[in-house]
């Protein structure tokens, strides 16, 4: 049958008319058919591989952009774990370093990247005790030498061994300090947004936000001396700043839950015992000639 020829007459339904007339095999016809479909096929693979229609047509297809976007952002994950390997392995040196190791020093003097085996060995090392080294005593011996002959400043931190000699705040006390309900400073008013200043050199313990005393800064002071200051507007200083006597360190505010108006609630610790800052204020008044 598929050799056969055939003829296929189209005609029309209202004349029956012959309109067109098909000749052929059947086998011709389906080698006709094969073609064509091979040939929609075939562009249709063309259309949808080289235009940018395979990005809505085949699943799961990444487009270029979101290609270039990944190799990015695995190239710098790699430029940063080699940033994080690098700043590991200085901050080892440096711990080994304080203990006079050499070959730490050598390491952190070098700012290029380390060969694997000197890698290994601060790695190695971190597992060590880290005593006092040769350096550290040789340091230590140099700080003896120099208190020794520094009578003159301990005498004058034992003049005054609790006390401080700068105000607060410019200002008046509108509560004083009463252990009996837990007040454990005193309240001092001045307009908002008055400098608060330090009382004393030292350094920031802490610098941030409670829910009941507000923006909240404590100072710690040689003698085991610690200054508070609660309710602050803002903070001009951080965790871990150092600052002078008479520094500005915020500004008066009315922050958090315990408070009813701009005020400062300074408290002043010594020793781990909270002690009323009064005396001190009066004394730093006389001072410096306050009537």
């Amino acid at each position: 049958m598929w050799k056969h020829r055939l003829r296929v007459t189209v005609f029309d339904e209202n004349s029956f008319s012959e309109i067109r007339v098909f000749r052929g095999t059947p086998r011709n016809w389906a080698s006709w058919l094969a073609l064509v479909v091979v040939l929609m096929v075939g562009v249709t693979y063309l259309a949808v591989a080289f235009t940018p229609l395979r990005q809505w047509v085949v699943p799961g297809y990444v487009a270029e952009s979101t290609r270039a976007d990944m190799r990015e952002t695995r190239s710098m994950a790699d430029s940063l774990s080699a940033l994080l390997l690098r700043q590991e392995m200085s901050l080892l040196a440096i711990r080994h370093s304080l203990a006079g190791d050499s070959a730490a020093m050598a390491f952190l003097q070098n700012a290029s990247e380390p060969p694997s085996t000197a890698r290994e060995d601060l790695r190695a090392k971190n597992t060590l005790k880290t005593g006092a080294g040769e350096g550290e005593m040789v340091l230590r011996s140099q700080i003896a030498q120099e208190d020794r002959f520094a009578l003159q400043r301990k005498s004058s931190e034992q003049n005054n061994p609790i006390g401080f000699p700068y105000l607060p705040l410019v200002g008046g006390i509108s509560s004083g300090m009463d252990l009996g309900i837990g007040h454990l400073g005193i309240d001092l008013v001045a307009a908002e947004g008055s400098a608060i200043q330090a009382v004393d050199d030292g350094s920031v313990l802490f610098s941030g936000y409670t829910v009941e005393t507000g923006y909240t800064m404590l100072v710690q002071h040689r003698g085991e001396r610690v200054s508070v200051y609660k309710h602050c507007a803002s903070l001009l200083k951080q965790q871990g700043d150092l600052v002078s006597g008479g520094e500005a360190l915020a500004l008066i505010g009315n922050t958090g839950e315990l408070t009813t108006g701009p005020h400062l609630h300074f408290e002043w610790w010594v020793r781990g015992r909270p002690l009323d800052p009064t005396p001190w204020l009066g004394q730093v008044m006389q001072d410096r000639g306050a009537p």
